[in-house]
């Protein structure tokens, strides 16, 4: 740098009016298509909470009565099984909503048909017997229903065998 004059580097500085934004636009809230989705979905979800509730409320009444049908089940079982050994037979109840043992098959309380019967076993017909309980909740058309219907619809079915003590 011998002898050479160097010329001063000249700085620009823009004006604040005509400096270009750096920062990206960023848009603030939600454009109308945005919101009719968002609308529609939440309409979708609040129309069906009726039916989901519906279902729900159907879905416990039909396990509460399972269960009860379950306990009247094992009542009659147990309740067989503590007579003396019981002989080839063929039976049936009707029952109300608290599980008593109605006398007329008419009664317009009647709520469950508890049928059961005892059958000797094939293989050892003197000494075994095969005990079988079930228990249906109450249609109408139930008083001329066979075996086979009975098993066909919803019931709870307890099978249980009895054998002769060993004297």
């Amino acid at each position: 740098m011998t002898g050479m004059a160097v010329a001063p580097r000249s700085v620009i500085v823009p004006s604040p009016r005509t400096r270009p934004s750096r920062r990206p636009t960023v848009p603030h809230g939600f454009s109308l298509v945005e919101v009719l989705i968002a609308t529609g979905l939440l309409a979708t979800v609040i129309a069906s909470l009726p039916h989901l509730f519906a279902i729900a409320t159907r879905a416990n009444l039909d396990a509460g009565d399972t269960t009860w049908a379950t306990v009247l089940a094992a009542q009659k079982v147990e309740e067989l099984r503590a007579e003396p050994f019981p002989e080839p037979l063929r039976s049936v109840d009707y029952l109300d909503s608290g599980g008593k043992r109605l006398d007329d098959p008419g009664s317009t309380r009647w709520a469950y048909t508890r049928r059961w019967w005892i059958e000797p076993l094939s293989s050892a017909p003197g000494n075994t017997v095969v005990i079988t309980v079930v228990v249906s909740r109450y249609r109408s058309g139930d008083e001329d229903a066979r075996d086979a219907e009975v098993q066909r619809r919803e019931a709870v079915r307890l099978v249980t065998l009895r054998t002769r003590k060993a004297p």
